[in-house]
Parts: structure tokens; C-alpha cells; sequence
């Protein structure tokens, strides 16, 4: 491994990550200013961002190899958690399609709403996988400690936010919000640890 292909693979990997998060939090806002799309159609198209996840695993796990902190194990958690991001979105795109304009009884909306539910159950299992699969502790600690984070993140967010609802200074948030922050907590965990060198 040389200093530069280090550099280099570091850089493709912010570089992805910076699209992704781009286009995940544009995307979203674009809809919501131009209004061309919206309701469950505006969901569907989130799918197009989702994709940059694929380059962007694919970075990440060329940096693993080149810095000498790549794994099968990791490597398959990758594969988990990608294929459990895209369910959820297509998940959620799709139960809110089979509910737009229906006046539906609410044991078939409780069933609806498992369709993004269940891919996060995946998520949760992909990483208890990992957890349990990776025998390496260096790099075990790093995935937990970037767990941690997040969680802190989502507590005091949550914790926060709810506080701001209570004061009448900010609207109510769904609870599913929920996944979403924890991810970015993650992602952000993540980083924690490449700038500390963890």
C-alpha cells in the first residue's frame, strides 16, 4: 500500500459519501420547493439517490482493502445493510402507494406499514451479525463505538426536538424519523473514528 493509493482511496470514499448525502437531503427539498412530485411518487423517487449507496460501499470497502482494515465479515454486513436500505425505501414507497387516496380498513394498513418496518429489523440484524461475526476487536470496537454514536446522536436529537414540540416551537416529527437520524449518526460515528484514527 503506498501513501497515495491511501489518499486517493480515502478521497473517492468522502467524495461518495458527499453525493449520497447531497442527493438523499436535495432530492427531498427540490421535490418540496418545484412540487412536481409528491406524496408517495416523490418516495419512489428517493430510490434514484439510494443509488449512489452502491459506488459509495464499493469506496468505502477499496479504502478497507488499501488501509489494511478490510474483512469478509465486513464486507457481507455491507452487502446486509445495502440490501435492508434499498427494501426500506422501496418498502416505504410502496405502502404508501397501495394507501394514497384509500380509505382502508386498519388491519390492512397495520400490514402496510411492516413493509418499511421489516427491512429495519434487517438492518438491526446485519449488525448484531457483525457484531458477533467479526473476529477482529480493532475492528469490532470501531463499529460499536460508531453504534454508540449514533445512539447518543438519536437520544439527544429525539430528546431535543421533543423538548422544542412540547414548547410549541417546532412541529411534531413522525416516529420513524427515527432511522433516518440514526443512520446519519452513524455515518457521522464513522468519521469520528477516521479523524481520531480509531
Amino acid at each position: 500500500m503506498t501513501t497515495t493509493d491511501a489518499s486517493s482511496a480515502k478521497r473517492a470514499t468522502l467524495l461518495w459519501a458527499a453525493a449520497f448525502f447531497v442527493a438523499m437531503f436535495g432530492t427531498p427539498m427540490v421535490l418540496s420547493v418545484t412540487h412536481v412530485l409528491s406524496g408517495p411518487w416523490a418516495t419512489a423517487v428517493m430510490i434514484l439517490p439510494m443509488l449512489l449507496l452502491i459506488p459509495m460501499v464499493r469506496a468505502t470497502e477499496r479504502m478497507q482493502r488499501v488501509t489494511g482494515c478490510a474483512s469478509t465479515v465486513a464486507r457481507r454486513y455491507n452487502r446486509r445493510m445495502l440490501g435492508a436500505s434499498f427494501a426500506y425505501v422501496i418498502g416505504l414507497g410502496a405502502g404508501l402507494l397501495l394507501l394514497r387516496g384509500q380509505d382502508v380498513a386498519k388491519p390492512v394498513a397495520a400490514l402496510l406499514a411492516l413493509l418499511p418496518t421489516l427491512p429495519v429489523f434487517a438492518m438491526i440484524w446485519a449488525m448484531a451479525r457483525y457484531v458477533i461475526e467479526e473476529k477482529d476487536e480493532y475492528l469490532r470496537a470501531r463499529t460499536v463505538n460508531a453504534a454508540l454514536i449514533a445512539t447518543g446522536l438519536l437520544l439527544a436529537t429525539a430528546t431535543f426536538w421533543g423538548f422544542l414540540t412540547t414548547f410549541e416551537v417546532a412541529p411534531d416529527v413522525p416516529a420513524w424519523a427515527a432511522v433516518p437520524v440514526w443512520c446519519i449518526g452513524l455515518g457521522f460515528g464513522q468519521l469520528v473514528n477516521r479523524v481520531r484514527g480509531a
